[in-house]
């Protein structure tokens, strides 16, 4: 057995290193690989034919020793503490807490004959090595072994174990087999069969133990076969036992049965070599091989379907045999294994439905009229044009053999210049060379013309074109003409020109210029060129002279050439390296653009036409007009100088091709145009007599229109259009009479102006309506139709109507006089008539009567002022005064200019007749409440001090006290709590019942204050026994001082034991003070405080009651204002439309009536003006305010109705309050009313009673009646009486039930706290999934740097690449014929060089913010960790407490210990993992999310349920009226709870939990895997003996 297990364990550590590999070397080349070794039984479950425990029943331990008490328990399958079933068979052993799977007793009848099966599903076929049982009783006396290959196959016997092989088994004991015999014979023998140990023997059975091809394993399918098992079953055959049995005793009958504590199954997933590891099929359900060696099947069986090129072998430690790929060739997907094709060729694969028209066993070849590609790749057809072709089949390249005037590789179309394809071939072209592309259509013959001709055959200019050339890619040359005309032709007389610098003596006046335009030399050598050299990166350009710029129309579509050289080879061009600029508009081109080679250190030519085409790329993009307008105006031609730092660029032969006029090779590009009417000129560029520009701005671009001259000229300026006027009119087109004269100008005629009859030629005008003539600018100072009165504010006689011709002078007032106002003088003899400032006289220039000054001060505050004399003061109540001083003539002993004030030592001012001379102190004012002893010198009224009165100062104010040197105090009584106003001389007030204090502004001890009661109220009765109880202890405290104080006054002397029971009798009383005090302190301090919160509740909701109310009030009060001052703005529109109604009225009823004599000083027309203009802007005034007063009307609508939403919410509040308290008024009417009935009742009841006594007193006197109705009566007030009480129990009784209900509704509410507060604190914990996110932001940041690094190499590449195309431009230019095409890569390497930088850019941003979220992230999850640690340790002291508590699982406490410890070193490197990191991330954000909601509605629900527990807790007695108050508040409770959606809330945190729970329990499972394999070496490693050194290894790595 040793050896077995000895061979075993070298067979694990054979291929446990294997299972550890790779099924590829160190090389990347296939070898053998295999699943690790497991054990396959670990966690399978077991399927037992019998278990113990259904029913219960009793077991013994086997001791072994005759008549010694056996120890028995109980198995019980219901009870998870007592039960034995088949999980316990592949569960974790653990040594110290043994779990067995175990049967029923002999005594219920297991025994041989009758067997029990135990069968383990592996689910997968597996190489078994061993199968181990360990058994919790003694082992049994026969049992076998069995395995299956497949789930369906039949049972195959693995091993034997017998005391009675022959017997049982008919196998001999302890046989072997020898070479030659079927190794897959099962063996029978004895040597486990014994019945000791009676408890804890092992049976190992290995599998190749015994088999003499084992040592030959990878060579022998029958041992392969052998050791393959998909299912595994024990059977139980007989029990060993003493034989003690046969007496029947139940004690030892139950003491016999099978028990196993252990099933294990060493092996690996049976994978063929093919295979590392086994996975579960999609991710669940059977696990099958994860193949490689391009195998495929359950076990890596077969070959995967394009690798049959050898057939499928498993593999060994010499050869992977890997299945190989069919060779195709690439032509085919699919294949077969071909047998003979393999023996014949040592390749068996035959390719199907080859592709790309391919044929062959390899798909090697092409089929007939095919051709394989230049790449070798595929076979093509020939596809040759059977019209244009001469043969179908085509050569190796697959072109055909065509006919004359046919090309293509098919010869399916005529080559250019033919056309119309036949079996004759095609025919020739007649296209025009200069306008077409030297090709026709197909079809028709139809040339293909360039861009600007048309025609047959090309030979024509389209419309608006002309000057075809073969030299022109467009044909033709668009006509210019400044856009005035479409129809041109090539002029005659011009030849070409050009304008060129060689710079052969100096710079030729080209000048340099930076990127800024500042000004830089050039430099110039003798050599014949200029040069420009840079100190930094910013470009410099050479700037071309005058002779260049200019009108260069004619060198449209004409070359600018230049030869330029640099003196560094690493030239980094721009898109602007050649710039022009003219007429607003700029256009730039690179340097190597037009086909131009790229600059060197040798001079090369450099050519740009100057054309709008699209082949010339000139940025930005310009039609041909705009073109060709930028080369009329041209005012800059630059070309750039230098292109790196610390460089120079040199500039020689600079040549512009233009035309001038003369003889000379042709210059067929200048235009002659065909100029519509208006126009004139090569260009029609001027406008024809009698047109002129309709836009100068725009110069020869503007159109041309007839001149406007009114038949006052016959030209006109071409620019400016203006005409030549005659016949005394002016104007741009004479639309206007000439200053001095009149008329219409209009009209036509020679005599339309007509000179004014005005004085001194001034200008005059005709008055629309009456064709009146009235003159328009007099001289200064005159006024009037003709210029015949003086003017507002002149005087004189300028006609001398009157006597003599006086010239209108300005009137002279003094500066007194308003310059606005109308009237100021007489205009006749100047006399001033509306002197202002106080001032009068005929110049104004004397004081009104009663005022004094100087009336020609310049400033009117300087001017006259009023004498104000007063009237009690001065003579006769005169009110004038000296013009110069202003001073009044006073009465005697009064004094200052206005006689206002009495001498020292008078008084009496009001006399009448001056001041009298006081005596003595006859103000008489008290020293003490008087400021300074002074009087009124009219009343006679003393100074008082604050809150003094009295003529004398001599008594304090209502409402004040204490008379002294400050004056007296405000009594400040509370109007509420005094009864009057005026307090005492103390400043005590004098309080109503109930108050106390100074200001009587507290309630007294047992009264307090309520708002909706006026003044203090007093407390209950119950509150008296509270007061009296707190007098009582007051009286004790006093009485107890005075024992104390007169201790040592008392004369009686005390024995020392009197004293000593004295003493303790007064600690005695003094403790028992204490404990009524502190009971009382206790009560009062709880009454105090729920009286406080209650206080506080009430005062808070009538501040908001008051805040509100006020808060209207306010909205209300500018609301008013707002409307009123609507209202008044509209009143004061209505008023100004009246006045200017008025006024408009008067304005067109008003007749203008010429003066009657020559001197009316009539200037009613313009003040007519005047005022209707003044009319028309007060209007606009009025409109402008009304419509401002309607938009504050409406703002103030707005925001009223504003306030008032929201408002509502606080008036629904007022609203349930009010409701409330009606409800609650409604329900204390009742209980009064039940009361008084009950009373009323009572009184009829003792009443009735009283009645009763004294008809029973009378009985004897009155005779025999009947008492029925008596007795009715009597019986009816009793039934009343019932009646009533049982109303008061129904009552009662509702009362008790609602509170009951309240009491459950108050448990549930608190048990709903509980478990709020349990929720929060799950919610609390599931924050602290967020240290996961800790780990996705690090990976973020790596990635961030990754693409940073990224970028830099790409930049870096770019850069060298850049650097080696510069190397190579020597090379290049040997090159010429390839020169555009490294010109394109040296573009598309600057693009990349773009897009890297930007890239670049991009990532380290992208860097930077994820390094940002990473320490934003790392921050908020060390918060978090910090809150979860808190909670952790909360959790784990909990949890330390229960397991206190329960003595019998420390064991397994200690176990879950340290599998916490081996799931943190688990959790910590699973936090590596990227895809659990973003999972764990995206919970515990949406656990946080859903946490934090849920703490909200948790703590809204929970404020409302104290509140709610608060009003519960402050029933003391019966109160109807709050039930219905405490009934809505609960309702709002559970409507809030139902609200806040926290059931929703809870269960998703409970769902995330869930899930980071399962994920945990994953964790577990895997560390118990990997606790059971431990377990499994340890056991092998504890059976492994000393010797037996010499067996070699059954398998070998």
């Amino acid at each position: 057995v040793y050896c077995v297990v000895l061979k075993f364990s070298l067979f694990l550590c054979g291929f446990a290193h294997s299972a550890m590999d790779e099924c590829t070397d160190d090389s990347s080349r296939p070898q053998r690989c295999m699943p690790e070794f497991v054990n396959a039984a670990f966690n399978v479950t077991v399927v037992a034919t019998n278990t113990c425990g259904s029913p219960p029943e009793e077991y013994c331990v086997q001791t072994g020793v005759t008549g010694v008490t056996k120890s028995c328990h109980i198995c019980d399958a219901r009870d998870r503490r007592q039960h034995h079933s088949a999980v316990y068979l592949t569960d974790y052993n653990n040594q110290q807490d043994t779990t067995w799977w175990q049967s029923q007793t002999m005594l219920a009848g297991i025994q041989y004959p009758h067997s029990i099966n135990l069968t383990l599903h592996l689910g997968k076929a597996f190489d078994i090595t061993y199968v181990r049982l360990k058994f919790h009783t003694s082992r049994p006396e026969s049992f076998a072994i069995y395995k299956r290959t497949s789930e369906d196959g039949p049972w195959t016997p693995y091993q034997y174990y017998s005391g009675s092989c022959e017997k049982t088994y008919q196998k001999t004991n302890r046989g072997f087999i020898r070479t030659g015999e079927d190794e897959q014979q099962a063996l029978c023998t004895d040597e486990f069969s014994d019945i000791s140990p009676l408890t804890g023997g092992n049976v190992a059975f290995s599998t190749l133990e015994g088999r003499p091809s084992a040592y030959n394993f990878d060579n022998s399918p029958v041992l392969q076969e052998w050791v393959t098992a998909t299912d595994i079953k024990v059977t139980l055959n007989r029990l060993n036992t003493f034989g003690d049995e046969v007496f029947n005793d139940p004690k030892v009958l139950k003491s016999y049965y099978y028990a196993i504590s252990d099933f294990a199954v060493g092996g690996r997933c049976k994978c063929n070599g093919h295979a590392s590891e086994c996975v579960k099929k999609n991710g669940f359900g059977k696990p099958v091989c994860n193949c490689k060696h391009n195998t495929e099947g359950d076990d890596c069986n077969v070959c995967k379907p394009f690798y049959n090129d050898r057939p499928w072998r498993r593999a060994t430690a010499n050869n992977p045999n890997e299945c190989l790929p069919c060779n195709s060739n690439g032509k085919s997907a699919e294949c077969y294994f071909d047998p003979e094709l393999y023996r014949a060729t040592g390749h068996g694969g035959h390719c199907r439905n080859c592709a790309d028209y391919t044929d062959g066993p390899n798909c090697e070849r092409c089929l007939d009229n095919y051709y394989r590609d230049t790449s070798g790749t595929r076979c093509l057809p020939c596809s040759c044009n059977p019209v244009g072709s001469l043969a179908t089949q085509c050569d190796n390249t697959g072109r055909c053999n065509c006919k004359p005037g046919v090309m293509g590789d098919k010869c399916d179309r005529c080559q250019p210049g033919f056309h119309t394809l036949t079996e004759a071939g095609c025919r020739p072209c007649s296209c025009n060379p200069s306008g077409s592309t030297q090709e026709c259509d197909v079809q028709t013959g139809r040339c293909q013309c360039k861009d600007n001709v048309e025609g047959f055959s090309c030979d024509r200019c389209k419309l608006g074109y002309f000057n075809m050339d073969l030299q022109n890619p467009q044909g033709c040359t668009p006509c210019f003409c400044f856009q005035h005309s479409s129809v041109c032709d090539s002029a005659e007389g011009y030849s070409i020109d050009t304008t060129s610098s060689t710079f052969n003596r100096d710079d030729e006046q080209w000048t340099g210029q930076q990127r800024d335009s500042s000004s830089v030399s050039v430099r110039w050598s003798t050599g014949g060129e200029i040069s420009l050299i840079s100190d930094d990166y910013f470009p410099m350009y050479f700037v071309a002279p005058e002779r260049f710029l200019g009108n260069q129309l004619l060198s449209y579509g004409q070359n600018l050439t230049l030869n330029f050289r640099v003196d560094r080879r690493d030239t980094r061009l721009s898109a602007e390296d050649v710039v022009l600029e003219g007429a607003g508009l700029r256009v730039a081109v690179p340097l190597i653009a037009q086909g131009n080679a790229y600059p060197g250190e040798n001079m090369q030519t450099f050519v740009f036409r100057l054309h709008d085409s699209t082949d010339y790329p000139w940025r930005p993009t310009l039609t041909h007009s705009e073109f060709q307008k930028l080369l009329h105006n041209l005012t800059s031609i630059k070309i750039r100088g230098t292109y790196s730092e610390r460089s120079a660029g040199y500039l020689d032969d600079v040549k512009l091709i233009t035309a001038k006029r003369g003889p000379g090779s042709p210059a067929r590009w200048v235009e002659k145009c065909t100029c519509p009417q208006g126009y004139l000129g090569q260009h029609c560029e001027s406008c024809a007599p009698r047109y002129r520009r309709s836009r100068p701005d725009l110069g020869p671009f503007s159109s041309c229109d007839s001149c406007n001259c009114n038949g006052h000229s016959d030209a006109c300026h071409p620019d400016t259009g203006m005409c030549n006027c005659l016949h005394n009119t002016a104007g741009l087109s004479c639309e206007r009479c000439k200053d001095g004269y009149y008329g219409d100008s209009t009209v036509g005629s020679s005599s339309d102006c007509k000179p004014c009859p005005c004085p001194g030629g001034s200008t005059c005008a005709v008055v629309p309506k009456t064709k009146e003539v009235v003159c328009t600018n007099c001289p200064t100072g005159t006024t009037g139709k003709r210029c015949e009165l003086c003017d507002d504010g002149f005087f004189g006689d300028p006609l001398g109507g009157n006597r003599q011709v006086r010239v209108c002078r300005a009137c002279k007032c003094s500066d007194n006089i308003d310059p606005n106002a109308v009237g100021n003088c007489d205009r006749e003899t100047g006399e001033c008539l509306k002197c202002i400032y106080n001032t009068d006289s005929f110049f104004c220039d004397r004081c009104k009567e009663g005022f004094y000054g100087n009336p020609l001060a310049t400033n009117p505050n300087d001017k006259c002022k009023a004498c104000s004399c007063s009237p009690y003061g001065t003579v006769d109540r005169q009110t004038s005064c000296l013009q110069v001083t202003g001073q009044c003539q006073c009465f005697p002993h009064v004094t200052n200019r206005d006689c206002s004030a009495c001498q020292p030592g008078f008084f009496n001012l009001r006399s009448g007749t001056g001041c009298e001379q006081s005596g003595c102190n006859t103000c008489n004012c008290n020293s003490i409440g008087s400021t300074n002893g002074q009087c009124d010198i009219g009343s006679g009224q003393c100074e008082c001090q604050p809150g003094v009165t009295g003529q004398r100062c001599e008594r304090c104010e209502v409402n004040f006290f204490g008379f002294g040197l400050s004056g007296c105090k405000p009594c400040d009584c509370d109007p509420e709590g005094s009864s009057t106003a005026q307090c005492k001389e103390d400043g005590r007030c004098a309080c109503l019942p109930g108050f106390v204090g100074a200001r009587c502004d507290m309630c007294e001890e047992n009264y307090f204050y309520n708002r909706s009661t006026p003044g203090c109220q007093q407390c209950p009765s119950c509150y008296s026994l509270v007061r009296d109880k707190v007098n009582q202890q007051r009286q004790k405290l006093h009485d107890l001082q005075t024992l104390i104080d007169n201790l040592g006054s008392m004369s009686e002397t005390v024995s020392d034991k009197a004293f000593e029971d004295r003493l303790k009798e007064a600690e005695k009383s003094i403790m028992d003070l204490l404990d009524e005090a502190q009971t009382s302190k206790d009560v009062d301090k709880g009454l105090l405080e729920r009286l406080g919160k209650l206080n506080s509740t009430l005062t808070t909701q009538w501040n908001r009651l008051q805040n509100i109310r006020n808060t209207v009030d306010n909205t209300g009060t500018q609301a008013d204002k707002a409307r009123n001052r609507v209202r008044d703005a509209e009143n004061l529109i209505g008023l100004a439309r009246e006045e200017l109604d008025k006024a408009k009225d008067a304005i067109s009823k008003l007749d203008i009536k010429a003066p009657s004599i020559s001197g009316d000083p009539n200037n009613i027309t313009l003040l007519a003006e005047e005022a209707r203009n003044l009319a028309d802007k007060h209007k606009m005034d009025a409109d402008q305010i009304e419509k401002i007063a309607k938009d504050a009307n409406d703002t103030s609508t707005k925001a009223l109705n504003l306030l008032t939403k929201t408002l509502d919410g606080e008036g629904k509040t007022n609203q349930d309050i009010d409701e409330l308290n009606r409800k609650y008024n409604e329900a204390k009417d009742l209980a009064k009313n039940l009361e008084k009935q009950a009373n009323k009742v009572h009184a009829e009841a003792e009443e009735a009673g009283d009645k009763a006594l004294k008809i029973y007193a009378n009985l004897t006197s009155l005779p025999p009646f009947n008492t029925k109705s008596l007795e009715d009566e009597a019986s009816k007030i009793k039934k009343e009486a019932s009646d009533l009480d049982k109303l008061i129990d129904k009552t009662e009784k509702e009362y008790n039930d609602l509170r009951d209900d309240l009491r459950g509704k108050e448990t549930e509410v608190r048990k709903l706290l509980e478990k709020g507060k349990t929720e929060q604190q799950t919610a609390d914990q599931l924050l602290a999934r967020v240290d996961a996110a800790k780990a996705l932001a690090e990976e973020a940041a790596k990635k961030g740097r990754t693409t940073y690094q990224e970028a830099q190499d790409i930049l870096g590449n770019l850069r060298d690449f850049d650097k080696r195309v510069n190397d190579n431009k020597t090379a290049a230019e040997d090159a010429m014929k390839r020169i555009p095409e490294i010109n394109a890569t040296i573009i598309a390497a600057n693009e990349k060089t773009k897009q890297a930088e930007g890239a670049l850019g991009n990532a380290a941003a992208d860097a930077k913010e994820a390094k940002s979220k990473a320490e934003e992230a790392e921050k908020i999850a060390s918060a978090v960790q910090k809150g979860s640690a808190k909670t952790k340790a909360d959790a784990e002291k909990a949890f330390e407490d229960t397991m206190m508590l329960d003595g019998e699982v420390n064991g397994m406490m200690d176990q879950l210990s340290a599998a916490e410890a081996e799931l943190a070193k688990k959790k910590a490197e699973a936090d590596q993992d990227m895809m659990m990191a973003s999972m764990a991330s995206d919970n515990a954000k949406e656990a946080e999310d859903n946490a934090r909601k849920a703490k909200s509605a948790v703590r809204t629900v929970l404020n409302t349920i104290n509140d709610l527990l608060k009003s519960l807790g402050n029933i003391d007695k019966v109160d109807l009226s709050k039930l219905g108050l405490i009934e809505g508040s609960l309702k709002q409770a559970k409507d809030k709870m139902a609200n806040s959606d926290l059931d929703r809330k809870l269960a998703e945190l409970n769902d995330v939990a869930k899930s980071q729970e399962e994920m945990i329990t994953d964790y577990d499972r895997q560390i118990r895997e990997i606790r059971s394999d431990i377990a499994n070496l340890n056991d092998i490693k504890n059976t492994l003996p000393d010797g037996c050194f010499n067996t070699p290894s059954l398998e070998r790595p």
